[in-house]
């Protein structure tokens, strides 16, 4: 059985004004809860020490109070439930990289991590939860795989931080990624041609986790690079998605490096959005099962 994270607080529920934001998340554990193949861990909110250790003092104190502007630089309407969400979800964060580290693999049903930078939000993501599992845990060497439609720039912000942290991105938007030291910058030409290059850019992104043999990957399957969404470039198929979490999770379990798989991005409606993070479920399954 493979450890899955989850609170109740991750999904902010009506009239919270960021619930629409959530829903995605409530109809994927509608999917997975018979799922038996899955060892349901509740999820606590990361402490306040945590947060101010990892972000920027002014920061943290705009987000916990709701000040302008902010508490607003996320994108998401500020309210205490958001707050909860993004505080649970790093607290299951770090919970399920532990598990990850002892049993090999762990998920946490969690988005919105890594557009946050030190001192502020962006893209929908209040808190980095990547970040905040190498800043917790310097005794680890932590390298986040990011495949995402947008590049991952609030990550890249904290790996110029954290000399423990490495960041390899797989993207079709570069959302102001750039490449550096420990910064991996893998875009995918659009075109008639994306999957192959999709397919290039996920084997050589495997390559450099393979020679660097970090402690734990923090794996994020994102959504958004689907070919119905409607912030995808890429537009990839729910086959290239699917086989894309399949070589993932079997290049990593052959090579015993410890993976936690968290979501990302996804802005068709949410049940579609549900049902490709579903595959994602099914796929570090059936992998882990074997």
């Amino acid at each position: 059985m493979i450890n899955c994270f989850f609170s109740a607080s991750y999904c902010p529920a009506p009239p919270a004004p960021c619930s629409k934001h959530f829903e995605r998340l409530s109809e994927l554990v509608l999917l997975l809860r018979e799922r038996r193949d899955l060892h349901w861990q509740e999820a606590s909110a990361a402490s306040l020490a945590s947060l101010y250790a990892l972000h920027e003092p002014a920061y943290v104190e705009a987000m916990l109070q709701g000040q302008a502007p902010l508490c607003n630089s996320a994108y998401l309407p500020w309210c205490g439930a958001l707050i909860a969400a993004c505080r649970s979800m790093l607290g299951g964060q770090l919970a399920a990289a532990d598990a990850a580290i002892e049993h090999g693999v762990a998920l946490n049903l969690a988005f919105g991590f890594h557009h946050a930078h030190p001192a502020r939000g962006g893209g929908f993501c209040v808190f980095n939860g990547l970040a905040h599992v190498a800043r917790q845990r310097p005794d680890l060497q932590v390298l986040v795989l990011d495949c995402d439609e947008h590049g991952g720039d609030g990550t890249a912000a904290f790996v110029e931080r954290l000399p423990n942290l490495t960041n390899v991105a797989v993207f079709g938007s570069q959302f102001g990624l750039r490449a550096g030291p420990r910064n991996h910058a893998l875009r995918v030409p659009r075109g008639q041609d994306a999957e192959r290059g999709f397919v290039d850019a996920i084997n050589q992104a495997l390559d450099i986790i393979l020679q660097l043999q970090p402690d734990i990957v923090l794996y994020q399957a994102g959504a958004d690079m689907h070919v119905d969404d409607p912030k995808a470039t890429l537009r990839l198929s729910s086959q290239a998605l699917e086989r894309r979490d399949q070589r993932v999770f079997s290049a990593l379990k052959a090579a015993k490096i410890p993976v936690l798989c968290s979501l990302a991005g996804g802005y068709q409606n949410p049940v579609s959005t549900a049902l490709i993070y579903q595959r994602t479920v099914h796929s570090a399954c059936s992998t882990f099962a074997k």
